[in-house]
């Protein structure tokens, strides 16, 4: 099968054009895009034929943005920038988030207010379709372009710093030999232009956001499998909270959208018999799942818009505008929309943690009489590692966007994004733990009142999790089999 190629052109780029890109897309860019690149271009090529002061192009960045840079100096000035931006510390990323940042900053070239020449844009094309990505440490951006990550993908692009080919660590220069690519030296302007975007916040971003926009409907199944497992206990799982007449009568789309996941999963269940007792009405953690789970999915989809609005954008500073022929410094960096909207997401994966692990303890209660006995294969104590993750989750979703400082007596305000998406990444990885912990109770406590679940949407993650306890392997080893089991 031929590889998946994502062409840039004219037409906005989406979250999902990146996260194709970090998956292993080829990349093309289309006669628009170079146009764009060109035209965008030619600007920064009449300024420099002006002379006059432009910020980052003649004149040096930060507070020095007044002390003008000689003509005899631009050449050097953009190693000199490139190598002054490298201050990035912590574990390098991986492949697809470095994929995922490349393909934002290439984007960003070919909408059209970057200014840098064709043959630049090409190359970090080229780095994408040769699968080479560069060491890039984690930390380093405080949200108001990722200078630090970015640098290190211009090093690489320009023969220096380091890069992985096929899993190895190498210098840059030999990176781009084994593809047979050459170095870039880079013109005048470009050396700040590589830099300014919010490429990882976003890249990294879409990545999160995608995944967790496909997770939401297996926890919903997780919960389904737990409300079949009380209900086999006693007179849980009241239905009436997932109807599609308490879902309308509020009218929210993620609301709907979790209480039809629901609905599906537990037709033909037996928590659908007409003539079973059932509880009038089942704990808050249990009855407003569709309203939890739609705040979450509500939020990670405002998230994946404003990271689309970003693609779509110029936020370069200064921006090229090939429309006046002008470069113009503003602010279009200022993440600020996009580090709100994660913050918003972190603080939704708590509510949903809240929820989990109060249904965990409830299922836990429902197996203490079996576990006195010896009849449970699921360890107690797994409902502390439960409320562990809980106490974590919860100090997680604390704002971490207005931590900035004042960084020079100019960049005195940034987003934090970078910090406000690190901590995401791990409030997801940590509420698919309790997910998983839940489904363990949930299919322990089937187990023992020897009920199977026979919701069209519940006997299959059964069969998984029951393989995985089946198997005897520690805990610690068990809740990252069925985090994977989850689908």
């Amino acid at each position: 099968m031929a590889a998946e190629i994502v062409t840039l052109g004219a037409d906005a780029p989406t979250s999902a054009d990146v996260v194709a890109i970090a998956e292993g897309a080829q990349v093309a860019i289309d006669t628009d895009a170079r146009e764009a690149i060109a035209a965008s271009r030619a600007v920064v090529d009449a300024a420099i034929a002006a002379g006059r002061a432009v910020y980052g192009l003649n004149t040096r960045l930060g507070a020095g943005r007044d002390d003008r840079v000689g003509d005899d100096e631009l050449l050097d000035f953009q190693r000199l920038v490139i190598a002054n931006h490298r201050g990035g510390i912590g574990e390098a990323l991986g492949e697809r988030q470095a994929r995922a940042l490349i393909a934002v900053r290439l984007i960003g070239f070919t909408r059209g207010g970057a200014g840098v020449r064709v043959e630049l844009a090409q190359a970090y094309a080229d780095l994408l379709n040769a699968r080479i990505h560069p060491v890039i440490p984690a930390r380093g951006s405080v949200g108001a372009a990722d200078l630090t990550h970015l640098a290190e993908v211009a090093a690489v692009v320009t023969g220096g710093g380091r890069a992985f080919v096929d899993g190895v660590v190498v210098p840059g220069d030999e990176a781009l030999a084994s593809a047979a690519l050459a170095p870039v030296v880079l013109a005048p302007h470009e050396g700040l232009a590589v830099l300014s975007s919010n490429a990882y916040s976003l890249g990294a971003g879409a990545l999160v956001l995608s995944a967790l926009a496909g997770r939401v409907g297996a926890w919903d199944s997780v919960v389904a499998l737990a409300l079949e497992a009380l209900g086999a206990a006693g007179p849980a799982g009241n239905l009436g909270a997932f109807s599609a007449e308490i879902a309308d009568a509020r009218g929210g789309p993620g609301q709907r959208a979790s209480a039809a996941v629901l609905r599906a999963a537990l037709e033909g269940s037996a928590l659908t018999a007409s003539d079973r007792t059932v509880t009038v009405q089942d704990p808050i953690a249990f009855r407003t799942v569709p309203q939890l789970h739609g705040a979450l999915r509500e939020a990670v989809d405002r998230g994946l818009a404003e990271i689309d609005l970003e693609l779509a954008a110029r936020s370069d500073n200064p921006l090229v505008d090939a429309g006046t022929g002008r470069m113009i410094s503003g602010g279009n960096f200022q993440a600020v929309p996009l580090a709100l909207a994660l913050e918003n997401v972190r603080l939704a994966l708590a509510h949903v943690a809240s929820a989990t692990e109060r249904r965990i303890s409830t299922l836990s209660g429902a197996l203490t009489p079996a576990r006195r006995e010896g009849r449970t294969r699921v360890p107690g104590l797994l409902a502390y590692s439960a409320a562990a993750a809980l106490a974590e989750v919860r100090q997680l979703a604390a704002p971490a966007t207005l931590g900035v400082t004042t960084l020079s007596g100019v960049e005195d305000h940034a987003s934090l994004a970078p910090l406000a998406l690190q901590l995401l990444e791990r409030s997801a990885v940590l509420v698919d733990e309790l997910a998983a912990i839940e489904a363990l109770h949930a299919v322990d406590l089937l187990l023992v009142t020897g009920v199977r679940p026979t919701g069209a949407g519940t006997g299959a993650l059964f069969g998984r999790v029951d393989a995985a306890i089946a198997s005897g392997i520690p805990a610690s080893e068990l809740v990252p089999v069925v985090v994977a089991s989850l689908g």
